[in-house]
């Protein structure tokens, strides 16, 4: 997960939110902060009115990958700086610089894994 990404949420958490259990939308934010994703419903072009909402990361689910490059998320990060945590893969968060940022990894069930 990364972004770009078209994502669905499995939880119901976010329901005061606005964001629906099944609600599908795209990351449009580069970086991952607290171990968030910030979640927009609307399509990635008109973004109307959807400030976007954070998501944990573990309460999202891969739709389809947009193929975004290391040098499209870059631009995106603040500061250019390749140290931010920006990519999700097999439950570990990585940096540009292909560092893993998390010990244990999201199982996506909320419960955690050890790799």
């Amino acid at each position: 997960m990364q972004l770009y990404d078209r994502v669905r949420v499995i939880s119901d958490a976010y329901e005061e939110f606005g964001v629906k259990k099944g609600d599908e939308g795209h990351i449009l934010n580069a970086e991952i902060r607290g171990g968030t994703f910030c979640f927009y419903r609307e399509d990635p072009v008109t973004l109307e009115d959807d400030d976007g909402t954070p998501i944990k990361i573990e309460d999202l689910e891969l739709v389809e990958a947009y193929g975004a490059t290391d040098e499209m998320i870059l631009e995106e990060l603040p500061g250019n700086n390749p140290e931010w945590g920006c990519k999700v893969i097999d439950g570990f968060i990585y940096n540009l610089k292909g560092e893993r940022m998390n010990e244990y990894a999201y199982d996506y069930y909320h419960r955690r894994i050890k790799r």
